[in-house]
This record gives structure tokens, sequence and C-alpha cells, in this order.
């Protein structure tokens, strides 16, 4: 992905209502403003945003405690994925969070959701269990870790 007008910065509160919509129309159950309020306030807890000519079209979220970090959840706006843009989000939070000292990263995925489980596994992520019925019956979780 070589798009010069993506922009890769730290969430802010004015980006809160553009991450709603994000999540409303990809997520089936989306967080609520103050969960994502919390990960932009939050010193334990990081929030990037994709912005492309000043439209937010991507956002990743994470929390970290001590050396560990859990990356709730990353999201491109449907008009946009396929073109790189997760990949570039996830290269700047793995970059964001070596700085801060982070050692070992977990996530959850959808274990049908084939785009996203490439995307992690590209990153190095491996998965190391599974969670029945985590996003509704018959919706299991892939665990996944990453040691950076």
């Amino acid at each position: 992905m070589n798009d010069p007008d993506l922009v890769i910065r730290s969430g802010d509160l004015s980006d809160i209502k553009y991450i709603m919509e994000l999540e409303q129309g990809s997520i089936v159950h989306p967080w609520d403003s103050k969960a994502i309020e919390s990960l932009i306030v939050d010193p334990n807890k990081k929030c990037l945003v994709a912005d492309l000519h000043g439209e937010v079209v991507g956002y990743v979220g994470a929390e970290t405690v001590l050396d560990e970090c859990n990356i709730g959840n990353i999201v491109t706006h449907k008009d946009y994925r396929g073109r790189g843009f997760a990949s570039v989000m996830m290269e700047n939070l793995l970059s964001v969070l070596k700085d801060m000292g982070i050692n070992k990263l977990f996530l959850e995925v959808e274990h049908d959701n084939g785009p996203a489980i490439a995307l992690y596994e590209k990153f190095g992520f491996v998965r190391y269990g599974l969670r029945r019925d985590y996003y509704g019956q018959g919706k299991d979780a892939i665990l996944m870790s990453l040691d950076l």
C-alpha cells in the first residue's frame, strides 16, 4: 500500500463519532462511545486512526497492561477495504507498542474472518487457543499472540 495521502495518527475526541460509524458499519457488537473515548484518553490504551483527506477511514484500538497488550478492534471502512490500510495501521501500532516497551500482544478473531486472520498471520501472530461461541452461537474466537 502506497497512498501518500493516508496518515496514521493518534485518535482524538473529535474522532469518536467517526469511529462509532466505523464500528456500527462493521462490528456485530459495536463498542459504545464511552469505550471509544477510553481508548483515546486512558494512558494505558491506544487508539490510532487512518485519516485519508481528513476522513477517518479506519482505526485500531488496544489496551496495555505492564508489558503486554490486547488488540481490541481494527476496522477499515467497507469502501476502503482491500487497499492495505489495515496493514499500515498494524505496522504503526506495532511500532508504537515497541516504543512503549510492550513485549507480547494478544487478540481474538472470529474463526471465519479470513481477511483478518491473514492480516494477523502476515505480521507473525500465531494461534494458541479457541473460545467457543465467543461471538455468539457457532461463532468461535481464535486466540492469537505475537512476541515483539
